[in-house]
């Protein structure tokens, strides 16, 4: 006999990265639920940002995040490296940019450690130096061995990791971590290029998001103080100014 089905036992829908939303089929529906998402955790509405995780099968953080994340904070360089390396399609100056600064916070993590200096020049022969990055940045990196410039130490160490993640997400494409505001940041822009194209518009009262901006002809003044213009006649340009009570 079979068993009657369990609803909370019900598997999570699978998103369909084709799919697309909008009367012009221009927004790709995975994007737009990810930033709502990520709307919702920074409005402080946490439960249902994970219920909506939940129930549409698209996460907020992608795993490749979410490794890197643990990997970053755990000193764990090589996962990182490997992280790095499983994302698909990422272009080898952004590969290249991402491991330099992860090496380069392990230089430096050796170099304030107080014992690590020969692991340290181990790390800048072997792992920076291949990365043909900017000469300079090796020589700033080279100088650091007899300056300590910019060391690591364990007071600082959590707090230059978490440092590090934030350089790594501003390097790597925007999807592989949603930048704070995002969805903010559209809909503002939208109603921005809504009112700059308003032939009337002249308030600075907010406009409304339930429908188009549009101002109507009562939005032009109806009294002037002062118009000025210019005629062109003759080839002579004429000033002509008049005031209005």
């Amino acid at each position: 006999m079979a068993s009657e089905s369990n609803p909370s036992q019900t598997p999570t829908p699978k998103a369909d990265p084709c799919k697309t939303l909008g009367r012009k089929l221009l927004i790709n529906h995975s994007e737009f639920v990810r930033l709502i998402i990520s709307s919702l955790y920074s409005l402080g509405y946490h439960r249902a940002a994970s219920s909506l995780e939940l129930e549409s099968g698209i996460p907020l953080d992608f795993p490749e995040y979410n490794s890197l994340l643990f990997h970053v904070l755990s000193g764990r360089w090589n996962d990182c490296i490997l992280t790095i390396d499983s994302i698909s399609n990422l272009d080898d100056r952004i590969r290249s940019a991402a491991a330099f600064l992860i090496w380069r916070e392990h230089f430096l993590e050796l170099l304030g450690s107080g014992n690590g200096l020969l692991s340290a020049i181990d790390v800048l022969r072997k792992r920076i130096s291949p990365l043909e990055l900017d000469g300079r940045r090796l020589h700033g990196l080279a100088r650091a061995m007899v300056s300590l410039e910019g060391v690591v130490t364990m007071e600082n160490k959590i707090r230059r990791r978490i440092g590090l993640l934030l350089d790594l997400v501003e390097v790597l494409p925007p999807w592989f971590r949603i930048p704070c505001g995002r969805l903010e940041q559209l809909v503002e822009a939208a109603v921005t290029k809504q009112m700059e194209s308003c032939m009337y518009h002249n308030t600075p009262e907010e406009a409304s998001l339930y429908e188009d901006h549009e101002c109507s002809l009562e939005h032009i003044p109806c009294k002037c103080s002062q118009v000025s213009f210019i005629c062109l006649a003759s080839n002579s340009m004429v000033g002509v100014a008049g005031l209005f009570g």
